[in-house]
């Protein structure tokens, strides 16, 4: 069976909102219909830089102001399209917090908002990996094969530079996943503090900066990077450095240096010279990174070259995972987040 799916996603860069509407069996195929992006109104999200800032909820009417901008641009893009027949729902939220040990998953949306329809809506994604051993993250591994089986790759390795970055890999022997560095959201937070800029806008900031190992010493030094896959990020896992980091070059260097890090966390766990490395994530932008993965792997693309629009990847997927959960169909599993039963993803309200 076919079905048609809105994806709901918001990142860890506190932007906005992404929308995706998808067609799939869930299983074997999925195509993007169309995307759409409606940023948070000023007011949101600098109340939500602030929580994350502070690390707890000041407000708790964020939530209702979070969740009444999703319905409203839910319902707006719902009634500019409605030539197509949508059967489910997806919405991800916003990650204000999540921590594998504690096993508390955050994602800011009032599930009981009544969006006045009768479309099935799935939220809470993470929940039932996190109660069954998983990590909760990540959870778009499933899409990336899909779009593995399309392209008819060898060994594809799926990278996403979001707040944090992860990587897929995919080749015969299985799917892997898991969380590999800090990406976007330490290196934004820093340029926030310097220079009042949301980010490294193509990476600008950095190509003036020169690599300080000293810096990139001091960073591999924490125990994440000796972790085998699966594992996961908090975050601001590594914001607990930002006042040595200040404290050791200028930060353009300093800037430059976190890059960095970014590949060379993933290099360990890339045996296959031969792999495709496929750039996903607000990161793959910014062209100082872009360099620095051309020089440590061999073939690196951005996936928006292979037709997909990179900026949507993750809302096409929670329309998957929402089609899946129709379904009752795995989306995470062992290798992917250190799943220890088999379970469906989502709750359906």
């Amino acid at each position: 069976m076919e079905y048609i799916a809105l994806g709901c996603m918001s990142g860890t860069s506190l932007d906005g909102i992404d929308l995706s509407l998808i067609r799939s069996d869930g299983d074997t195929y999925s195509e993007e219909i169309m995307n759409y992006f409606q940023p948070y109104s000023k007011d949101l999200k600098n109340k939500l830089h602030e929580v994350i800032q502070r690390g707890y909820l000041i407000d708790p009417k964020i939530t209702t102001q979070l969740s009444l901008e999703y319905s409203r641009t839910i319902q707006k893009f719902l009634d500019s399209n409605r030539k197509y027949e949508v059967n489910v729902i997806g919405i991800h939220g916003q990650t204000l917090f999540h921590d594998e040990k504690t096993k508390i998953s955050i994602q800011l949306f009032d599930k009981n908002l009544n969006l006045n329809m009768a479309i099935p809506v799935i939220c809470n994604f993470r929940k039932n990996d996190l109660l069954n051993g998983g990590f909760g993250a990540p959870i778009i591994p499933i899409y990336h094969q899909l779009i593995h089986q399309k392209l008819n790759k060898k060994c594809s390795v799926f990278i996403n530079i979001g707040g944090v970055t992860n990587i897929t890999i995919i080749n015969q022997e299985g799917i892997f996943a898991g969380d590999t560095s800090f990406g976007n959201a330490l290196v934004n937070d820093l340029i926030k503090l310097k220079y009042n800029f949301e980010m490294d806008e193509d990476g600008y900031i950095s190509s003036k900066g020169t690599i300080n190992e000293t810096i990139v010493n001091f960073i591999l030094e924490d125990q994440f990077f000796l972790r085998p896959l699966p594992k996961t990020l908090d975050r601001n896992y590594f914001h607990k450095y930002i006042n040595k980091l200040m404290s050791m070059d200028n930060m353009e260097n300093i800037i430059s240096s976190l890059l960095k890090i970014i590949p060379l966390s993933i290099k360990k766990f890339v045996s296959d010279s031969h792999s495709s490395i496929i750039l996903c994530g607000g990161g793959r932008k910014n062209l100082t990174l872009q360099n620095l993965f051309r020089q440590n792997f061999e073939r690196v693309n951005s996936i928006d070259e292979f037709g997909f629009d990179g900026d949507y990847i993750e809302s096409q997927g929670m329309a998957l995972l929402a089609i899946r959960y129709l379904l009752k169909k795995s989306s995470t599993f062992k290798t992917t987040t250190g799943l220890r039963k088999e379970v469906f993803l989502g709750e359906r309200f």
